[in-house]
């Protein structure tokens, strides 16, 4: 159907043009309405291609529309956003017009080519076309007939606004109908006067077709209702009702690239009703001008907030990082300091320790030294005889060890050792450093026990049994073999230190003192050289929990409960013999020890030892991430987390021949331990401080970073308010002057 009324409107298209005009040369039609027709010619004086356009009536309103078209564009001359006339035939017949021509056609046809423009290519067309439009008010011509079709486009496609068929001069009330769906709705009348705001609709519907590809409100639907409208009134009438009951046009907002300030733009100079429309072309520029200069703006203020933000940002990053590292530094000094103060610590320990040891060496050395007990074990073993002796030696059986513990002398010097025993005791309350004493008993030189005194009433006599396999009585490292025969150990020469050992009684850890009884003395306390024999061995035995491994100066946070100590001492076994191989690292004495109840574990519970990897640091100069084995106990979760740790060895003094003194290393090691948390809490809390009061400052910058921002915003729209102000007063004023007017009139 369409390629039917395409070829009929080809054959009915004039062949010759209705006149010839003098200097052209009409070559083709380029197009025909209702009143005239189009030819396109050559000027046969400078070869330019030029439109000229015929007017086939010369009366009534035909001439009125070329006059007024030709006047208009007369005025307008010399613009290059608006088509120029060349040359007008007034008296022609028909009259005639010769205007430039556009070889790139019109917008119209640009967009239905395209379906839709770009968005920047779009607003760059509908800057020119505005502009040139405002030159057109400016010269008081109303276009009113605005629309794609009426803009011809240059080589360069540039927009030229063309055919003024229908303007009006601002002064003008003759009404003037413009093109459906880019006509403003009020002047959509026939009784409507000129407007410039019909123009700036007209222009927002161009853009608007620009970027969507349709014009406003055009539908199928509107279509049809405005084309079966009978008559001219009820179709402007449709079409005023159309657009007032339709919802307002929002394609545009879909359109890629689309900001508020375009969008807002467009939505003002659609506005249904005119007072919310743009007044005038001029401020449609502005609006066009703020938008350029607000995305232009744009990176500025994104930078003028973005920028400071980014700094506050490196700023907290970098103060994060400071903080952190300032924390971490003063806590791995402050550890250092402390690890170094808990290593002299227990080095004191130490020295304090072997103070104790040196007093129960001299101690047991003085007793041993006794005439009387040296009288009494005669007498007892002068009583139990050597062969009896020598039985007790071998495997007796428990009935005739007991026979010994009846003997009158054995009674008798068992009567005496309790009684020293309970002298030792007493002295020991009133000395600041001397531990309370477990135990004091006697062997023979072959290792039997031939007396016994004890604080515990609880304990039973081992009077009879044989005991040269340990340690306190052979003087070697460590126990031996209860089965290896007894005559191969001998007794100690000098005064020994014993092994740790636990008590069956208390499950306590015990050590024992202990030294020689020489049967005949010389002067300074040594062996008869002449007669050096050894008659028994005195055995002083004391339990580990009472030995004081720190001096009185240096207290173990004794203001505190056991669980709440920020700082230990800890005594820990070092033996590696073999027998006691897995002994190395065992806790001897802690103060956690009294939350447990020893009565209800088992053997293996009893043993709480250091981590063969954490005891070699503590032995290398400490750690500061020593987990006390005593936090494993259900009992004892006090103690968890992390310890800073050293522990130093305790020298035993050893006396020489000619009263000569050297010390030699035991296998007994004093550890001081501190909480890590209480060391690094101050440094913790100051962070923290630092932290708070750095995010209050950032947020506080924050806040000051916006409020500059805002009012930075608020100074640049200053201008715009200032003119909106001024606009207003200038309305105010006209209106008053108007009224004035009026009141002078009516009294004339």
């Amino acid at each position: 159907m369409g390629e039917q009324m395409r070829a009929e409107e080809l054959s009915l298209r004039a062949t010759v043009p209705p006149a010839q005009v003098p200097g052209y040369k009409l070559e083709r039609l380029l197009g025909q309405g209702a009143f005239g027709q189009v030819w396109v010619g050559t000027n046969l004086n400078t070869g330019r291609t030029v439109a000229v356009k015929f007017y086939l009536h010369r009366g009534g309103v035909n001439w009125s529309l070329l006059s007024r078209e030709v006047k208009n564009l007369v005025s307008m001359a010399g613009n290059r956003l608006i088509v120029q006339v060349l040359e007008v035939g007034w008296d022609s017949e028909p009259p005639y017009y010769v205007m430039e021509y556009l070889e790139n056609g019109s917008l119209d046809e640009l967009i239905r080519k395209r379906g839709q423009i770009p968005l920047a290519e779009a607003v760059s067309l509908f800057v020119d076309i505005a502009r040139g439009l405002n030159h057109s008010h400016g010269k008081g011509v109303l276009h009113c007939d605005l629309k794609p079709a009426n803009v011809l486009l240059d080589p360069d496609l540039h927009p030229r606004l063309a055919d003024f068929g229908q303007s009006r001069l601002t002064d003008e009330q003759t009404p003037s109908l413009g093109t459906l769906f880019y006509m403003a709705p009020e002047q959509a009348d026939l009784n409507a006067s000129p407007d410039a705001r019909w123009d700036v609709y007209a222009l927002g519907a161009i853009l608007y077709c620009m970027l969507v590809g349709t014009p406003p409100y055009r539908t199928p639907d509107t279509v049809t209702t405005l084309d079966t409208a009978t008559s001219l009134e009820e179709r402007l009438k449709r079409y005023r009702d159309t657009i007032y009951k339709s919802h307002f046009p929002r394609a545009h907002y879909r359109v890629p690239g689309m900001d508020r300030w375009l969008s807002a733009m467009i939505d003002r100079c659609l506005a249904k009703k005119p007072e919310d429309r743009f007044e005038n072309v001029q401020q449609v520029i502005e609006a066009v001008e703020r938008r350029n200069m607000a995305k232009l703006n744009l990176p500025l203020k994104l930078l003028g907030i973005v920028g400071p933000v980014l700094l506050l940002i490196v700023m907290a990053v970098f103060f994060w990082r400071g903080v952190g590292v300032a924390e971490r530094e003063s806590s791995a000094e402050l550890k250092e300091m402390v690890l170094q103060n808990n290593l002299f610590a227990a080095r004191l320990g130490a020295r304090t320790m072997e103070k104790e040891i040196e007093s129960l060496f001299e101690t047991v050395e003085e007793e041993a030294s006794q005439a009387d007990l040296l009288d009494r074990i005669e007498k007892c073993l002068s009583e139990a005889g050597q062969d009896y002796m020598s039985q007790l030696e071998r495997d007796a059986t428990e009935r005739e060890r007991s026979r010994l513990g009846g003997l009158e002398q054995q009674n008798a010097l068992e009567s005496y050792l309790v009684r020293r025993f309970e002298y030792l005791s007493r002295a020991s309350e009133t000395r600041a450093q001397t531990p309370r004493f477990d135990s004091l008993f006697l062997t023979d030189h072959r290792g039997t026990m031939i007396g016994w005194a004890s604080s515990d009433e609880l304990a039973t006599t081992k009077v009879g049994s044989n005991f040269a396999y340990r340690d306190y009585f052979n003087g070697q490292a460590d126990d031996a073999d209860r089965d290896d025969p007894k005559t191969v150990f001998g007794p100690v020469k000098q005064p020994h230190l014993s092994a740790p050992f636990l008590s069956t009684t208390t499950n306590r850890w015990k050590i024992a003192v202990s030294t020689p009884v020489w049967q005949a003395k010389a002067s300074g306390g040594q062996p008869d050289e002449s007669n050096p024999q050894i008659v028994g061995v005195l055995v002083l035995t004391i339990q580990l929990g009472d030995l004081d491994l720190l001096p009185k100066d240096m207290p173990q946070s004794s203001d505190r409960s056991p669980d709440e100590q920020n700082r230990l001492a800890v005594l820990v076994d070092g033996h590696t013999g073999s027998k006691n191989m897995n002994s190395d690292g065992t806790i001897l004495q802690h103060v956690g020890f009294s939350n447990i109840s020893w009565n209800n574990v088992v053997e293996a519970d009893k043993t709480f030892r250091i981590d063969p990897t954490t005891l070699v640091d503590l032995k290398r100069g400490g750690t500061d991430r020593y987990i006390d084995p005593l936090s494993q106990h259900p009992d004892c979760t006090t103690f968890g987390g992390n310890w800073i740790a050293a522990m130093a060895r305790v020298e035993i003094p050893n006396k020489l021949a000619g009263g000569e003194k050297k010390s030699e290393s035991s296998n007994l090691w004093v550890l001081v331990q501190a909480r890590t948390d209480s060391v690094t809490a101050p440094v913790a809390r100051m962070a923290n401080q630092m932290i708070r009061e750095g995010i209050i400052a950032t947020l506080i910058l924050v806040v000051l970073v916006f409020s500059l921002w805002a009012i930075v915003v608020w100074g640049m729209r200053l201008p715009e308010n200032f003119r909106a102000v001024i606009r207003s007063q200038s309305l105010s004023s006209d209106r008053t002057n108007a009224t004035e007017d009026i009141t002078i009139d009516a009294n004339r």
